[in-house]
């Protein structure tokens, strides 16, 4: 059975969601949608703005945000969509401006929900006009981007090439894993935005490989958004129940610090690479390729977050090792 790919599109309010989500429609007119639309008040005016045609569904959320809602509309409407055995080409997803979408990303992982849907990618919108001046004061903009796979810095024609510099450089340090695109009016050409795969564990396993020289990021007076990186390279191989216990554990104790995690695992008596992801609180797991003959058994882990106490979790990792 085939699933269905679904697109989450997350950004601060005004960065420009509902013009990237009917660019999107103009540029996959013969695709079939299913288009997710949330309003925080009772009157949906996005769901108006979308310039939808006779072959997509549109389904509204209104009176909550999106990632509070996760038990009822969502919820209810992921299973309605299953009982009706309706498909679709793709699945999109616009949240609310002020949504933390981790939970929308984890609701997505769930068993039931896997046979049906699987989560293509987080593409996140940023507003280059007001960005700057956002981000040392709204945790939702730095979170948000944190938890994007792939980040539009929307409105470029509005600012100048010095100013679209820093704002680029800040965006590297927050989330080094995603891929970063310039538009303007939400329009892009050169991007694929669908069905880019950021949840595949091969995908998972390119990305950690191309950033595992990532070091630790100090928090320091000129580090205004507050966030880290930190990656970790092991020799050796683990038991696979203790390092699940070990992960269960960092992300209780470092409970709304920790914002991404994305590691290769090298596991004692398995022969495939252990690709375990996590988006908030809650992490799943995958099997990746199997282990080259003459490839070096290390583990490769990434974390993004902030206030993480780094010192204890070397020790940690090397006293796990079988």
């Amino acid at each position: 059975m085939t699933t269905m790919p679904v697109t989450i599109i997350t950004g601060f309010l005004g960065a420009g969601k509902t013009t990237l989500l009917n660019e999107i429609l103009c540029q996959n007119r013969k695709k079939n949608f299913l288009i997710i639309e949330n309003e925080v008040g009772d009157i949906n005016i996005d769901r108006d703005l979308v310039k939808t045609s006779s072959k997509n569904s549109v389904f509204e959320l209104t009176g909550g945000c999106i990632c509070c809602s996760l038990n009822t509309e969502l919820g209810t409407m992921l299973n309605s969509i299953i009982l009706s055995r309706v498909t679709y080409d793709h699945v999109l997803i616009e949240a609310t401006g002020m949504a933390d979408i981790g939970q929308v990303i984890n609701m997505f992982s769930g068993a039931r929900v896997q046979r049906y849907f699987h989560l293509d990618g987080v593409v996140g919108l940023v507003d280059a006009t007001t960005f700057m001046k956002r981000l040392p004061n709204f945790e939702e903009v730095r979170v948000q981007i944190s938890k994007s796979d792939m980040i539009f810095i929307n409105k470029c024609d509005l600012v100048n090439e010095c100013d679209l510099k820093a704002i680029a450089e800040q965006l590297q340090n927050i989330n080094p894993l995603a891929r970063f695109e310039h538009t303007t009016y939400g329009k892009f050409e050169e991007s694929e935005m669908l069905n880019i795969g950021s949840y595949d564990p091969s995908r998972v396993e390119k990305d950690i490989v191309d950033f595992s020289s990532i070091s630790f990021t100090p928090l320091t007076p000129s580090n205004t958004h507050q966030i880290q990186t930190i990656s970790y390279t092991i020799p050796g191989q683990f038991d696979v129940e203790k390092i699940s216990r070990w992960f269960d554990n960092l992300l209780k104790r470092n409970k709304g610090n920790i914002l991404r995690i994305k590691s290769i695992l090298s596991i004692h008596d398995m022969n495939n690479k252990l690709i375990l992801q996590s988006v908030g609180d809650d992490f799943h797991t995958s099997l990746g390729n199997i282990w080259d003959t003459n490839e070096i058994r290390e583990s490769k882990i990434v974390i993004i977050g902030a206030k993480i106490d780094n010192s204890p979790i070397v020790e940690e990792l090397k006293l796990l090792l079988s």
